[in-house]
């Protein structure tokens, strides 16, 4: 009895471990005609938001490795932004990447976008993009966690 009780109190545990895991996520530096300062607030709003959903890589480390995968890429004449993020994710023993590109489309508008990658299969898990007009910083953060809000229930 006492074997079977032991049995079944680590299945429960090995269960509840499995059922409340993260997977691990690349968030990729912000990109965008931002200020350094405005990129590493941007980059606190897509980590607040997907936080319970994964584990996140991220932060000046990562910025390095991401831009010097880019770089040697580039090189190639074969160059894939596929290879990348394989490159990126094996770094991190990642399953996703995160991109959050902010595109200035005149004075106070922009296009921003968010993608979730799925390094396994492949494929684009989530897309989302929007624009936003007559956008201060303060409305472009809120942009943003409603993008990274639809990001994570996608999930």
């Amino acid at each position: 009895m006492k074997h079977l009780l032991r049995v079944f109190t680590i299945a429960l545990l090995l269960f509840t471990h499995a059922a409340y895991a993260r997977g691990i996520a690349v968030l990729l530096p912000v990109t965008g005609s931002l200020t350094p300062f405005e990129k590493s607030e941007l980059s606190k709003v897509v980590v607040a938001g997907l936080s319970s959903k994964f584990e996140l890589k991220h932060g000046e480390e990562v910025d390095r490795f991401v831009k010097q995968s880019f770089q040697d890429e580039s090189k190639k004449n074969d160059c894939d932004e596929t290879n990348c993020y394989r490159r990126i994710a094996a770094q991190y023993h990642a399953q996703m990447i995160v991109a959050l590109r902010v595109i200035d489309i005149e004075k106070g508008r922009y296009l921003v976008s968010t993608h979730l990658y799925d390094v396994a299969t492949g494929d684009m898990a989530s897309s989302q993009k929007e624009e936003c007009a007559q956008c201060s910083f303060e409305k472009l953060k809120v942009l943003c966690n409603e993008l990274i809000g639809r990001m994570s229930k996608a999930q």
